[in-house]
């Protein structure tokens, strides 16, 4: 036991961290310097590293109070208040000799973690093996900090000489209306030819009809035939209303899937992609979007043949330019890089001819990038012509690199255009690059105006920090450039197994920033594309498949983790965080964090995502995080299974109760309690069975879900019901979400179910291809549980008689037994309900139940009248 045991170790403020980590991912941070995926929140960061900082003894705060002030540092606001970050730099001086502690993160990403160590005072280093990570990092933790005001100022003159400059020779690209109106976006199809021989129709590819739907406005294209083709007019106008048999939520393309609009005749998905590939695909100016500088809101019209010849126009300069700009620069102007193949995570554009970065551009799009590119070429040479400093240049030209890359973001053909918002929706909305059929071409002008004040935005703040800027380097994780025993801390936040695929996504920026400003840092772009060798994420197009990434992922975070375990120092802590909703992902990190060296000696869960982008992903997403702490500390060498399952469940007894008060449930009460249970098995160097075999991290998951699966039938009073159990943690853990088999199997498995067993014709339980569901009452039949006894057919049946207003049949079925007038089922009934999140108000099941729990009283009433009419008497042993 270490004698100078941090805060982190002894206590923690879960619930008040979380709710910052909630808000403060999507406010003033500093994802306005550039995208990067998957950053930590500022506040939970700036908490956490505070608290492995302070010494829990030696604190000059009591227990309540260190809460409450790592609570307030967990604040957004906080950042700005110069007292408490000044108390917080003091309390951490306190407890390391009146020195600044020595905090690496190896992980260094997007900057926010060590961010948070430099604000707090810490002398702070970063590594990361990407280029784009470490030129983001330089324009977050070293420029802002090293030159202060005069660098956002610089920053701000050289970018407005260049978009005078563009402007001046893109305007003519971008035309204002005859009406004085202003170019805001084009609205782009892409389009295929009807496979129908008698048909021959140019198919627009539409996802939806809509321009503009929200509660002010409502307007679509609605399309027609006119001389065998696809035409539109825009209706929702004063002039014209939406046809009353016009949906135009329902497009021309689903899934890849084109029916036609005039003959009927469907293009499967696979001819869809065979299309394209072959160049049969065409894109199509649909409509323009304006807005006048003297009228809110924004206009609609149809495109003109006008239009298409400014676009045309553009196409030919663009071929002039390109070429003297090739020639001069000695690589393509436009990005002539190969894009990922179809079997990298994320990525399917492949399929679509989509073969080159710049390929993701239309002609005027290319024509803008390369234009600021230029322009941003120069400023380099221009500032050294002024008698500015080498190092001071380079920080300018990369600050204004990087205000590129928000333009590009949204200018590719796979922006999609958003109707409620009325605007174009930047690339890396989600962590993917799928493929957009429609598409929205924002005025590159604006958006080059708009994005710079985005980006001045933190720059302003940064400049203000009194703090050294950190030490970046471009490094791998696996072989860090520091000697042993450097550091007092090491925060960070490796990758998430397979969850994002970071150097393919970056690649869409590193092919710019080599135009822009490769030649001033020759060392960051050597290699075609981001160096990928090194990177530890678990891909799955590695020959061997997805076992052969998870071999390397694992061996990778194994030699990242035993690193760490090297340059701490000997009474050193570190703070790794994770979060996966994968059991394979938390089986590999599990497995490498054992074989450290490293001892877990807490683990602490932490809500880090925002609830309504949760609502948007289509997966069992995770809102927490795990923070687990280590130690480089002596390991017991052996501990065997019977007694470390003893000590995990007294251990999971201990803490689940709290944390599930707190708000954790389903799945991140599950990936908590994995937290928890490293710091019981990671006490042993090895553990062991009584057949000597090596228990590792399946197994230890296994036993949590069998404990946790007697926690969730205790809180819901039905640890008998075997089904009923499997249906309530499903709820709890997954939603109505679609399930990878292995987690499903291992779910059943827990509760002593073998889910190939019970699936299929008649069950809650199905399978899509790969993958489990589970069907709630709105999508299951009478017939499938009307007869049955389990606990939740006996609920679903109830439900669908309600539902359906046979309200004698369903009291008939509730008093068999005594089942309507017992405890139990309305407890049930009660636990899938709370599971179910509010947050969706499409969720029939969910509904269903608050229907019939509100009317609860009445049900009850019938039951026991009928039961009394035909002399039944309700025992406890009759539930």
């Amino acid at each position: 036991m270490n004698e100078n045991r941090r805060i982190i170790e002894t206590t923690f403020p879960i619930e008040e961290v979380s709710e910052q980590g909630r808000r403060d991912k999507y406010k003033r941070q500093i994802t306005g310097i550039h995208i990067w995926w998957a950053r930590r929140p500022l506040g939970p960061s700036r908490a956490t590293a505070y608290a492995a900082l302070v010494d829990s003894a030696n604190s000059p705060r009591q227990t309540d109070d260190k809460c409450f002030f790592i609570s307030e540092l967990a604040k957004w606001e906080t950042a700005l208040r110069p007292l408490w970050i000044q108390q917080a730099r003091e309390d951490i001086l306190a407890c390391h000799d009146g020195k600044p502690p020595k905090v690496l993160d190896p992980f260094g990403g997007g900057g926010a973690i060590p961010l948070e160590a430099q604000r707090l005072g810490c002398e702070t280093h970063s590594c990361d093996l990407n280029p784009v990570a470490i030129l983001i990092q330089k324009c977050t933790l070293e420029y802002p900090q090293r030159y202060g005001q005069r660098l956002h100022d610089d920053v701000k003159r050289w970018a407005d000489q260049i978009l005078a400059e563009v402007t001046e020779e893109l305007q003519r690209f971008y035309p204002k209306d005859p009406d004085g109106s202003d170019i805001y976006a084009y609205i782009w199809a892409r389009t295929l030819p009807c496979q129908n021989l008698d048909c021959g129709a140019e198919i627009p590819l539409m996802s939806q009809f809509w321009l503009a739907k929200n509660k002010r406005k409502k307007i679509a294209l609605f399309p027609y035939e006119e001389n065998g083709q696809i035409v539109f007019r825009i209706v929702g106008t004063d002039d014209e209303p939406i046809p009353s048999n016009f949906d135009p939520d329902t497009g021309t393309v689903t899934n890849a899937i084109v029916p036609c609009p005039l003959c009927n005749n469907t293009i499967p998905d696979d001819d869809t992609r065979r299309l394209f590939q072959s160049g049969e695909a065409g894109e199509r100016l649909l409509a323009v979007v304006t807005k006048h500088p003297k009228y809110t809101g924004k206009q609609y019209r149809l495109a003109t043949d006008a239009d298409v010849a400014v676009f045309n126009a553009a196409k030919s300069r663009l071929s002039e330019k390109q070429e003297t700009l090739t020639m001069k620069w000695g690589l393509s102007s436009v990005p002539d890089e190969p894009t990922p193949n179809s079997n990298v995570l994320g990525f399917r554009i492949s399929n679509y001819n989509l073969n080159t970065w710049g390929a993701l551009f239309n002609a005027r799009q290319q024509l803008s990038l390369i234009t600021f590119t230029e322009k941003i070429r120069d400023v380099y040479a221009a500032m050294l012509d002024q008698g500015e400093e080498s190092d001071y240049a380079l920080a300018v030209s990369t600050c204004l690199a990087l205000w590129l890359d928000r333009i590009t973001a949204q200018s590719a053909t796979l922006c999609r255009w958003n109707n409620d918002a009325q605007s174009v929706v930047a690339m890396f909305d989600m962590q993917t690059v799928p493929m957009v059929w429609d598409y929205g071409e924002a005025n590159p002008l604006r958006i080059g105006v708009n994005g710079l004040k985005t980006f001045l935005n933190p720059i302003t703040h940064l400049s203000q920090m009194d703090a050294k800027p950190v030490v970046i380097q471009q490094a791998s994780a696996t072989n860090l450039p520091y000697s042993d025993n450097t550091f007092d801390a090491v925060l960070t936040d490796p990758p998430y197994y397979d969850s994002i695929a970071y150097a393919y996504l970056s690649d869409f920026f590193y092919v710019w920033l080599k135009r822009s400003i490769g030649t001033l840092f020759p060392e960051l772009f050597e290699t075609n594309l981001t160096p990928k060798n090194d990177e530890i994420v678990a891909y799955g197009h590695h020959e061997g498949g997805l076992e052969t990434g998870k071999r390397l992922f694992e061996e990778g975070l194994s030699k990242a983790f035993k690193e760490i375990h090297r340059v701490l120092k000997p009474n050193g802590i570190a703070v790794i965080v994770y979060a996966h909703k994968s059991t394979k992902g938390w089986e590999t990190m599990i497995n490498a964090l054992l074989d450290s060296g490293l001892v877990i000696t807490a683990a602490w869960p932490i809500d880090t995502e925002m609830r309504s982008r949760m609502r948007a992903l289509d997966s069992a997403a995770l809102a927490s995080s795990i923070y687990m702490v280590a130690r480089k500390s002596e390991r017991e060498a052996v501990g065997f299974h019977a007694d470390v399952k003893r000590d995990l469940e007294a251990y999971l007894n201990e803490k689940l109760f709290t944390l599930w008060e707190s708000g954790f449930a389903g799945a991140d009460l599950f990936i908590a309690a994995i937290g928890l249970g490293i710091e019981v098995f990671g006490k042993y160097e090895q553990v062991m069975d009584t057949k000597d075999t090596i228990i590792r991290a399946d197994r230890m998951i296994d036993d949590i879900r069998e404990l946790l699966g007697r926690f969730d039938g205790e809180q819901a009073g039905i640890a008998g019901t075997g089904l009923t159990r499997f249906y309530l943690r499903w709820r709890k853990q997954y939603g109505t979400k679609f399930v990878m088999f292995d987690d499903a199997s291992k779910l059943a498995l827990s509760l002593g179910i073998e889910i190939t067993e019970v699936w299929g014709e008649g069950s809650f339980i199905q399978q899509e291809r790969t993958n489990v569901t589970v069907l709630g009452p709105q999508e299951r039949e009478l017939v499938d549980v009307s007869d049955s006894e389990e606990l939740i057919d006996v609920l679903h049946c109830a439900l669908l008689l309600w539902r359906s207003g046979r309200r004698a049949e369903m009291i008939e079925r509730l008093s068999r037994d005594g089942i309507g007038a017992n405890e139990l089922i309305w407890n049930v009934a009660t636990q899938i309900c709370e599971a179910l999140s509010t947050d969706n108000t499409d969720n029939q099941e969910r509904q269903w139940l608050e229907g019939w729990l509100a009317d609860r009283e009445a049900i009850q009433r019938e039951v026991a009248a009928k039961m009394e009419n035909s002399g039944q008497q309700l025992t406890l042993s009759d539930a």
